[in-house]
């Protein structure tokens, strides 16, 4: 799968090693100590600081300051941990395009991805999955970025025209490239050692038929996406309203969830901490 792709991913950055090692590490974690978690991500001195930081949001605020990684990881939990690590990794990844308008607009949409994704779980009483829809959320079009590495003013006139409705986004990225976003996404986070269920997010989200097992976040990450573009994050062209209209039913979501999300979410976001240092983090406060 990966050697189709050599040319779009030959230039990617490197997954750093800690962020590896976690990735590693079984879901339920039950493989390895805390100690052994905290030894890890130790490693990184850049990166601790960062998870403390984001930990003491008001988000995961205990009674009392989170002052080390013991307490952190005791508090709360592998998973959130997890999540953290990679949440810092990605805002870390693709450097060189920080500067430029893409990353701000990319970052934007992926991130309200998440959040969206996260809160529809919690929102639908899916909490066990609530974590995998935040970072598949986050990383569901890492193809796009990655098309940009490779030759940004191609991808620019591709977003163009998918802007003017001239042809939906992955016709577009198949003419210009011979495949699209979502395919060269899922060899990324395979190559990247992602565990399964965030490739899969990756190559089959804004789809209907949807053959992976992880059918039910895949839908999640989906509606969240186009959410997001509807509210203005992102490009909301022709096929991505019908879509939205298409898949809305393989949802767990009321009506009045649905207005809820069109309506009231974005204003209660700004107010939640994560949020804000979500922002900060991929520079687009």
């Amino acid at each position: 799968m990966i050697e189709k792709y050599t040319n779009y991913i030959k230039d990617l950055p490197v997954m750093p090693e800690v962020a590896t090692k976690v990735l590693s590490i079984a879901e339920d974690g039950l493989d390895i100590s805390f100690k052994d978690l905290e030894n890890i991500i130790k490693l990184d001195p850049g990166l601790t600081a960062k998870i403390l930081k984001i930990a003491n949001s008001a988000l995961y605020a205990r009674q009392r300051e989170i002052k080390n990684l013991q307490m952190a990881i005791t508090l709360l939990g592998f998973k959130n941990i997890k999540s953290l690590i990679l949440l810092v990794t990605a805002s870390n990844l693709f450097s060189k395009m920080k500067k430029t308008t893409f990353h701000k607009k990319f970052w934007r949409h992926s991130i309200m991805t998440a959040f969206l994704s996260k809160n529809i779980t919690i929102r639908c009483r899916k909490n066990e999955y609530a974590e995998e829809a935040f970072l598949g959320g986050l990383l569901h079009d890492i193809g796009q970025a990655v098309f940009f590495n490779y030759d940004r003013e191609r991808y620019l006139e591709i977003l163009e025209k998918e802007k003017a409705n001239i042809e939906p986004l992955e016709k577009l990225e198949v003419d210009a490239f011979n495949v699209d976003h979502r395919d060269v996404g899922a060899a990324v986070l395979a190559k990247w050692n992602f565990p399964e269920v965030f490739v899969d997010i990756a190559k089959e989200h804004d789809r209907l038929n949807i053959t992976s097992s992880h059918k039910s976040v895949i839908i999640t990450v989906t509606v969240g996406g186009l959410l997001s573009e509807k509210l203005g994050f992102g490009i909301f062209a022709d096929d991505k309203k019908e879509l939205y209209s298409k898949i809305l039913p393989y949802s767990c979501l009321k009506q009045e969830d649905i207005e809820y999300f069109e309506t009231s979410f974005v204003g209660e976001l700004q107010k939640d901490p994560l949020f804000r240092d979500c922002k900060n983090l991929f520079g687009i406060a």
